[in-house]
């Protein structure tokens, strides 16, 4: 997906309209960045609040997996996943923080 990146300066200028876009349902994200490196993400609320619902039903689908298999998740995992599928962690993040507390 290519995706249009703003400079700051005209991210600032842009706000009230990349709102607009938004409010009226444009689901394209727009970048934002130093010398049109992309290095954030602009989304709408809806789309940010279904990849957030995808994170939490794939914490809630590995959790069952785990209990299937008659074994529990410590609280120290649920939280790490819990702050992934919130967006703090990286994939990578996450999943280095729960390896660690296996190995440990």
């Amino acid at each position: 997906m290519l995706i249009e990146t703003l400079s700051v300066r005209e991210a600032r200028e842009q706000l009230p309209t990349v709102l607009e876009r938004f409010r009226k349902g444009d689901r394209t994200p727009v970048g934002v960045g130093s010398h049109r490196k992309t290095e954030a993400i602009m989304v709408s609320v809806e789309v940010f609040d279904e990849l957030t619902a995808e994170r939490n039903q794939s914490v809630a689908q590995a959790a069952a997996s785990v209990r299937a298999e008659g074994l529990t998740i410590s609280s120290a995992a649920e939280t790490i996943m819990e702050r992934w599928a919130r967006g703090e962690l990286s994939t990578t993040q996450m999943r280095e923080l729960v390896r660690q507390l296996h190995t440990s």
